[in-house]
């Protein structure tokens, strides 16, 4: 049988038809939604990359383009490159139709209801978001023919204030099959007053400041306190005494920061379930405003974590809620007990000779502030998109991610957010 060149020219075009370079925009998935879960989401899109996989980013932890393209493509799958990219030819993700996503979690869990709503303004939820092109190496909107699949967020969207879902419809969740620690804590400064305040007492006698990795030497506040700081109220004592009201050895009136998430935060809402009752609760305590500022108290608004740790490793007097995931070595600010409890092995991120989890006391039933995590999705190739990655979770090895667990590493369960923790 004879071909002429057209045929054979033709049959060329649609061979290298079928090895896409780079990711088609059908293949381009785009997702927004809670940052602490973000590190779990790469080790389970790793485990589903038959080629090689790479990550691409802005510059920061919170933007990142996921990549598997056919092995080899990549001379250093630590530091892949535009042209590599651009070259490189798309992998699917095994068993579903992406080889590529792109995701944003600088505006918190809720921003993956916001994406799935089509950023509806008018509402709680930002303006929208943008992803990591690596082709371009450089910030852009989704493409068109790209498939939106929604994200992770800390709790469920019920979990939010009715002021941040109004106008945003209420998306699909199920369990990721995770959850997430969360605790409370503050600057070296603060820690330090506290602990000289609570030595003898709350802290065990003979301690040092610096024996961060004994928990009868890390000072305490009560979830009172917390509430307190938390609720707004400029004529409590808390806003009134400032850092004096968690350390009454200051002079009254020194001023406190409160490093407040914005209220599309999923560690925000966590928070104001766990302390103030939100949404859980017939009667709630109301929440101060993101910047609402009184008395001795600076209340922020902060769109992520990494903001929450700047206040807290500045000079001076501060206090925040983060999720346990943040163990981060050069860290100035500590852990404190909530309650009498401790979160992590040491109140020092990183601390050189501590093995961390940051699970333990949540996994053995003696720390209750933990939240399930959820996948907000679409009908269609999502779901299958979502049900493998939900698979992958289950590859992440137990404790590689600091402060996130398995919902099959403990005999206790929180079937929604509203839920105490029980067995």
């Amino acid at each position: 049988m004879k071909f002429s060149k057209i045929t054979l020219a033709l049959a060329t075009l649609t061979l290298a038809g079928t090895a896409f370079a780079a990711s088609p925009a059908a293949q381009i998935a785009i997702s927004s939604g809670a940052s602490a879960s973000k590190g779990n989401m790469k080790l389970a899109l790793a485990s589903l990359c038959s080629g090689q996989f790479v990550e691409f980013t802005d510059g920061t932890s919170n933007v990142s383009t996921y990549f598997c393209g056919a092995t080899g493509s990549f001379a250093n799958a630590s530091a892949p490159t535009a042209a590599e990219y651009a070259a490189a030819a798309a992998v699917k993700f095994t068993g579903t139709a992406y080889s590529e996503l792109r995701l944003n979690v600088n505006g918190g869990s809720f921003t993956a209801a916001c994406l799935l709503a089509g950023w509806p303004t008018g509402t709680a939820c930002p303006a929208a978001d943008l992803y990591w092109d690596p082709a371009a190496a450089a910030m852009a909107a989704n493409p068109a023919g790209s498939v939106v699949v929604g994200g992770l967020m800390d709790v469920e969207p019920t979990g939010f204030l009715s002021t941040v879902r109004t106008g945003v419809a209420t998306p699909t969740t199920v369990s990721a099959n995770f959850a997430q620690a969360f605790g409370v804590a503050v600057s070296n400064d603060l820690y330090t007053a506290m602990f000289n305040d609570q030595l003898g007492t709350k802290v065990a006698a003979g301690c040092a400041v610096t024996d961060t990795k004994k928990v009868e030497c890390v000072p305490v506040i009560g979830k009172a306190q917390v509430v307190a700081i938390m609720s707004g109220v400029s004529t409590n004592d808390a806003y009134t005494k400032g850092a004096a009201f968690l350390a009454p050895s200051l002079t009254a009136g020194t001023p406190l920061t409160y490093a407040r998430r914005v209220d599309t935060s999923g560690t925000q809402a966590a928070a104001q379930q766990y302390f103030l009752g939100n949404v859980c609760n017939s009667a709630p305590v109301p929440v101060v405003g993101a910047g609402a500022s009184a008395g001795a108290i600076t209340v922020t608004a902060l769109p992520t974590t990494g903001g929450v740790r700047t206040a807290l490793n500045a000079a001076g007097h501060a206090i925040g809620v983060m999720s346990a995931e943040n163990n981060q070595s050069g860290q100035s600010w500590k852990w404190v007990r909530v309650g009498g409890m401790n979160v992590a092995e040491s109140a020092a991120p990183a601390e050189s000779g501590v093995t961390f989890t940051n699970t333990a006391t949540a996994k053995d039933g003696s720390y209750d502030f933990w939240f399930v995590s959820r996948v907000a999705r679409p009908t269609g190739n999502p779901t299958t998109f979502w049900n493998k990655v939900i698979g992958g979770f289950a590859a992440v090895p137990a404790a590689n991610t600091k402060g996130l667990f398995a919902t099959s590493e403990t005999a206790y369960s929180k079937s929604n957010s509203c839920n105490p923790v029980n067995q």
